[in-house]
C-alpha cells in the first residue's frame, strides 16, 4: 500500500489565524481507489499532470487565489512559487523545470510542499502562462501515489486500488501511518501548576523560509486534567508548545517545552518513526494581549480598500504555532483593525489581490500603481500605525 489516503475528500485544513477553513469538493461517489484516481486526472481543468522534484521555493506577496472546487476558503496575503525538477510528464509538454503557484497552506487550500522531496503535481493552466495546484487538486507525495500513476501510466490495477475508499483510509491509518510516524503524549499545565484544560498543544519542525512549519496538534485540544496527546508526526525534531486564549481579559496562556516562554530557551523534541513519547509534561505562562489598526495612504490620495484589492499582512518575526500572522483586505475607509495580538516584532506589508467578479482572475488597475509596502514595528500595547505607499514608476 503505497498511496495516503486520497479518500478524505471534505478535506478541511485550518490555521488559527483563519476565517475559514479550506474544504475540497471531491469524487464522493467512488467505489474503489481506482476511480478515485480516475476522477483526479480526469478533471476538465486540469492541463498538467508530472512527476517533480522540489528544488526551490518563494514567499511572494498577493493572493494566489483559490481551486475551482474549494467550497470554502480564506485568502491570504501571500503565495509561494514552488520550482520543480521534471522527472516525468504524463499530461502537457514536456519539460525539464516548471514553476508551480500554491498558497501558504494557511486556510487558502495551498499545497504544502518541502523542498528536496519528489511529489505528484496536477496543475490547472491560469492566465499569464502560471501553473496553479492546491490540496484540491489531487497533488501528493510520490511515496503516496501509487494508485495514481497505476492509472496514467494504463498499468493494471492492484488489489489496494480496488478497495473501497473507507476501507483503504481505514488500512492506511491502521497499518500504514503508525510505520511512517511517530507520537507525544504529556500533560500541560498553568503557571499555578493546575491543568490547561482546553489547550491547544502542537509539534511543529522549523524551517529555513517563510513558509509553516510542519507538525501536527492534538485535535481534541488537552482534556480537563490538562492531558494530551499529537499522533502521526513524521520523524524529525520538533518544538512542542501549548496555548489558551481568554478573549474576556486579552490575556493568554502560553508556553515552549519544557517550560518557558521564548523559542529561544526551549528544548526541541526527538521524533522518530514507530516511536512513542508518553510523559512530556511543561508549563506555560501568562502574556498580555493587544489590538492593532493599520491605516494605508497613497501619495496622490487615491481611497484604498477590498474595492480595488487592497490588503495588509502582519507578521511576526517569529515562525512558530505561538506566533501571528495574519492577512485582510482593508475596509472602505482605508483601515483594518486586528486584534489579539501577543507583544514583539511584527512587519506589516500591503499587498493587492486579484479581481475574482465573474470567476475571471485579473489585477486591480491600482495593483501596477503602487509598491508593496513594508514596514517593521513593535507591538507592546494598543498600537496605530500608518503604512504609506510609493509610486511604482515615480517618473
Amino acid at each position: 500500500m503505497n498511496n495516503r489516503p486520497l479518500v478524505v475528500f471534505l478535506l478541511t485544513i485550518l490555521a488559527s489565524s483563519s476565517a475559514f477553513p479550506c474544504t475540497c469538493g471531491g469524487p464522493y461517489q467512488a467505489k474503489s481507489m481506482r476511480e478515485v484516481a480516475e476522477w483526479y486526472a480526469t478533471r476538465p481543468d486540469v492541463a498538467l499532470i508530472f512527476e517533480g522534484k522540489v528544488v526551490k521555493q518563494e514567499v511572494r506577496s498577493g493572493s494566489s487565489g483559490g481551486p475551482p472546487t474549494a467550497m470554502s476558503m480564506t485568502l491570504s496575503g501571500k503565495h509561494r512559487l514552488v520550482e520543480f525538477d521534471v522527472t516525468q510528464v504524463f499530461r502537457g509538454a514536456n519539460q525539464a523545470h516548471l514553476s508551480i503557484v500554491t498558497g501558504l497552506g494557511t486556510g487558502d487550500c495551498g499545497y504544502d510542499f518541502w523542498t528536496g522531496e519528489n511529489y505528484l503535481v496536477y496543475a490547472s493552466s491560469w492566465p499569464g502562462g502560471i501553473w496553479f495546484t492546491s490540496i484540491c487538486s489531487g497533488t501528493n507525495p510520490i511515496e503516496d501515489s501509487g494508485t495514481a500513476i497505476r492509472f496514467l501510466t494504463g498499468e493494471k490495477a492492484t488489489a489496494d486500488d480496488l478497495l473501497s475508499p473507507q476501507e483503504y483510509q481505514k488500512q492506511y491509518y491502521e497499518k500504514v501511518l503508525p510505520k511512517r510516524t511517530g507520537s507525544v503524549c504529556g500533560q500541560v499545565l498553568n503557571p499555578d501548576g493546575s491543568p490547561l484544560k482546553g489547550g491547544s498543544v502542537e509539534l511543529w519542525e522549523p524551517r529555513n523560509d517563510d513558509l509553516p512549519p510542519r507538525g501536527g496538534s492534538d485535535p481534541n485540544t488537552s482534556s480537563d486534567k490538562g492531558h494530551f496527546c499529537v499522533d502521526n508526526v513524521p520523524p524529525g525534531k520538533y518544538f512542542l508548545t501549548a496555548e489558551s486564549s481568554y478573549f474576556d481579559d486579552w490575556s493568554r496562556n502560553m508556553g515552549f517545552y519544557p517550560g518557558v516562554g521564548s523559542q529561544a530557551d526551549a528544548t526541541q523534541l526527538s521524533i522518530q518513526a514507530g516511536a512513542h513519547l508518553p510523559d512530556v509534561k511543561f508549563t506555560t505562562v501568562r502574556q498580555s494581549l493587544y489590538s492593532i489598526r493599520i491605516r494605508v495612504l497613497a501619495p496622490d490620495g487615491t481611497q484604498l480598500s477590498y474595492k480595488n484589492g487592497c490588503g495588509i499582512a502582519v507578521d511576526s518575526k517569529e515562525r512558530n504555532p505561538l506566533s501571528y500572522h495574519i492577512s485582510h483586505v482593508l475596509e472602505e475607509d482605508g483601515t483594518y483593525s486586528f486584534g489579539y495580538i501577543p507583544p514583539g516584532k511584527y512587519q506589516v506589508t500591503t499587498y493587492f489581490q486579484p479581481d475574482f467578479e465573474g470567476g475571471e482572475l485579473k489585477p486591480f488597475p491600482e495593483a501596477a500603481k503602487w509598491k508593496p509596502a513594508r514596514q517593521e514595528v513593535v507591538v507592546r500595547g494598543e498600537t496605530e500605525i500608518v503604512v504609506r505607499l510609493e509610486p511604482a514608476n515615480p517618473n
